[in-house]
């Protein structure tokens, strides 16, 4: 018998168990789609459907915080934006089955045998991370208002997009088909959003003169965003506690979404005053030895990095560090985006914390800002970045931590850093037990 016997048939076995998984996932899918379709059919819920490359996930809360005022209202409490995950999200659950057969049949379960609340708006995010994904969700559960935030450089690995334009294909394909009654809000600072085509009514939300809901006298403090909303002959001025010029972007499309569902901006302004961003989006955490910790460890594109380190700048503090993670799924732009990035960092930071397989480069980025070799610091993982800082740390540090979530996971660096790590369950992305185990 040969030597190799028992590995070719170990590698036999783990192929067939692979392929079983895949077919189970396949069927799973494919079931959940179908009642997700059938429930939103019966129920008859308008729906809200936000796609764009970054800011989904804030910018489903905040119109789902200023509808759930006004409206019975449902969202998935979650980023689920696959075709799995928004089926998942229709029928009103509120976790993935992972890799667990008995957790699946159980969802399986509950998809026929549970009646499901019904709700006058639904309000989901819908992703891709290749041409056709979305034209799967929207076959699920076509949008009466769509939102397309912005295009950005993200998805670019092979077998994904091929560069800016295929993305802003695939976002447009979100409104396209609409219907001539539905409405389409879209972000007219973004020239590849504005120039989308559909046959819906189109609402714009933005900055410059040709935006219909337009927001002005932009002020951002270490507590809240404040600016003015102009919209038809009305106006009002908000203050909403979260951090960043740039939410702004988040904060008007919901704006825009409860105008066209007829609610007043002194509606929206009320609603407006008590609302927060999911976990890990730029969030103000207590960190050891009173300093201060904004926590962007969700994820990170190059376009959301530079926003948040423009946030740094901006902020008071006697030291600022930036904490950086690897920046996935960028493609042949790797290495020129976290150049960038260490250089972007160089003109706010007084020291950097560079976490991932591109630490390197970040370093290198920065440096060649003119930033000083002591100043940057590199790690491997984010658990090793975060013992650093545990002794790094001085009083009124202000320090922002952000990356990518696949394999880099800053919210680990967060945790360590944290004044109470005993709350990380309440204030951290990506804490539940399925995630510990990755």
């Amino acid at each position: 018998m040969p030597v190799n016997c028992p590995s070719e048939f170990a590698k036999a076995v783990y192929f067939l168990c692979e392929l079983m998984k895949s077919a189970f996932r396949f069927i799973v899918t494919r079931i959940l789609a179908a009642k997700a379709k059938q429930q939103l059919k019966k129920h008859r819920s308008q729906v809200i459907a936000v796609t764009g490359s970054i800011g989904k996930t804030s910018t489903k809360e905040a119109i789902y915080h200023i509808l759930s005022k006004h409206f019975k209202t449902h969202h998935s409490p979650k980023g689920f934006n696959t075709e799995l995950g928004m089926s998942l999200a229709i029928l009103q659950e509120e976790a993935s089955g992972f890799s667990s057969p008995k957790m699946w049949l159980g969802i399986l379960k509950r998809a026929f045998a549970k009646n499901k609340t019904r709700y006058q708006k639904i309000v989901l995010e819908m992703g891709a991370d290749k041409a056709g994904d979305l034209k799967k969700l929207v076959a699920i559960a076509k949008p009466d208002i769509g939102v397309v935030t912005n295009v950005s450089p993200v998805h670019l690995e092979l077998g994904q997009f091929k560069d800016l334009d295929d993305i802003r294909t695939e976002k447009n394909s979100l409104i396209r088909d609409m219907h001539k009654d539905g409405i389409a809000i879209l972000n007219f600072d973004d020239p590849l959003v504005k120039t989308m085509e559909t046959k819906a009514k189109v609402l714009s939300y933005g900055t410059g003169e040709d935006a219909m809901v337009k927001a002005s006298d932009i002020e951002i403090t270490n507590k809240h965003v404040k600016f003015t909303v102009t919209y038809k002959t009305d106006s009002a001025e908000f203050a909403v506690p979260v951090l960043g010029r740039f939410q702004i972007y988040t904060l008007l499309p919901a704006i825009a979404v409860a105008l066209a569902l007829g609610l007043s901006l002194k509606e929206c302004v009320a609603a407006l005053r008590d609302f927060q961003l999911p976990n890990g989006r730029m969030n103000p955490i207590r960190g050891i030895h009173h300093s201060m910790i904004i926590d962007s460890s969700y994820n990170a594109s190059p376009n959301s990095v530079a926003r948040a380190l423009e946030l740094l700048g901006e902020l008071k503090a006697e030291r600022k560090i930036a904490a950086l993670g690897t920046m996935n799924e960028l493609g042949e732009r790797t290495k020129e985006a976290h150049l960038a990035m260490g250089a972007n960092a160089a003109k706010v930071a007084t020291e950097l914390v560079a976490v991932g397989q591109e630490a390197a480069v970040i370093k290198q980025g920065a440096v060649e800002a003119g930033m000083p070799e002591t100043k940057v610091h590199t790690f491997f993982s984010s658990e090793e970045a975060g013992a650093f800082l545990k002794d790094f740390l001085l009083p009124n540090d202000l320090v922002l931590v952000k990356g990518s979530q696949n394999r880099v996971r800053m919210e680990h660096l967060v945790k360590i850093i944290m004044e109470n790590p005993d709350l990380a369950s309440q204030v951290l992305c990506r804490q539940d037990k399925a995630w510990e185990k990755i």
